[in-house]
């Protein structure tokens, strides 16, 4: 089973097994930023009717969990696309966070989640991975929708899509099928190491770090990030010794070959404290010399 992973969205339902009183109302956590864990608590009256389904099928779900191990069970929802299903107990419940394809489980599927929770069977860790394995598509449709959603090219000063389209036509023959846009920028900005971006596989998209969105930042710079994530789509990874390589020595060949590579290089060098933050420029700087990009 895979470990748990936090900020998600969620809602925390809690059980209404026998002998338990239901709570008057149940907690509804908004979906937060990625850097901070934030519960907003809201009468179900304001909650929309599709959130209120996911609700009900849920508390159903904590019921039953509840009836079978004969323990008060808090459940928590999450659209999650890396942790399917964890749990721990905490001060007399067993609080369990199920990803929402387990609102459709089976009773065998469900049954085995509550074995898993009481005995950690080998069996039930079984059947549960089966029923993750049958729904992977569905999985991946969230990420890719998680990816994409709130995308936007246009920064304050560079246009990543201006950018990607010349790239496109001049490097690639406008074979890269991608899209492009900014990532979010975390509240605080203290960094001793810095991502300049990251290419998505499953959804085809590049994400830019928003620290390079300044005008310090030159857009040759920028560019050269760009080509780096295209890159990752017109050479992906390859299985080499047993381990996947995501920069291939065919990757790093052609990476080299770029016309502003030199320059680009020796300009983050000179540049990465300015990139990290000022908080971060009184750090030592994190650099990767032979990986300075995802």
């Amino acid at each position: 089973m895979a470990p748990p992973s936090g900020r998600q969205p969620a809602l925390p339902i809690a059980s209404r097994a026998p002998n338990l009183r239901r709570p008057a109302s149940a907690s509804v956590s908004l979906a937060p930023a990625r850097s901070e864990a934030r519960n907003v608590a809201r009468p179900l009256r304001d909650v929309e009717p599709a959130r209120l389904r996911l609700l009900d099928r849920a508390a159903e779900l904590a019921d039953r969990l509840s009836l079978l191990l004969a323990e008060r069970v808090r459940l928590t929802v999450t659209d999650n696309t890396s942790t399917m299903v964890s749990f721990r107990r905490t001060r007399g419940v067993v609080a369990f966070r199920v990803h929402q394809m387990f609102l459709e489980a089976p009773p065998t599927v469900v049954d085995a989640l509550a074995d898993y929770a009481s005995r950690g069977r080998r069996s039930a860790g079984s059947v549960i991975d089966d029923f993750v394995r049958a729904n992977e598509d569905r999985v991946r449709r969230s990420r890719v929708e998680r990816q994409v959603r709130g995308l936007d090219p246009f920064g304050r000063v560079h246009d990543l899509q201006a950018i990607f389209d010349e790239l496109n036509a001049r490097y690639f023959g406008n074979r890269i099928d991608a899209r492009i846009g900014w990532g979010r920028e975390a509240p605080d900005r203290r960094r001793r190491s810095i991502k300049m971006g990251t290419y998505f596989h499953d959804a085809r998209v590049v994400k830019i770090h928003p620290a390079l969105d300044r005008e310090e930042v030159p857009e040759f710079f920028v560019a050269f990030v760009v080509f780096h994530e295209m890159l990752h789509q017109a050479e992906p990874p390859r299985m080499i010794g047993g381990r996947r390589v995501s920069h291939t020595p065919e990757f790093r060949r052609i990476e080299r070959a770029y016309p502003d590579y030199a320059r680009a290089i020796a300009w983050e060098r000179q540049h990465l404290a300015l990139l990290l933050g000022d908080r971060g420029a009184r750090r030592q700087p994190h650099f990767d010399p032979d990986d300075p990009l995802a």
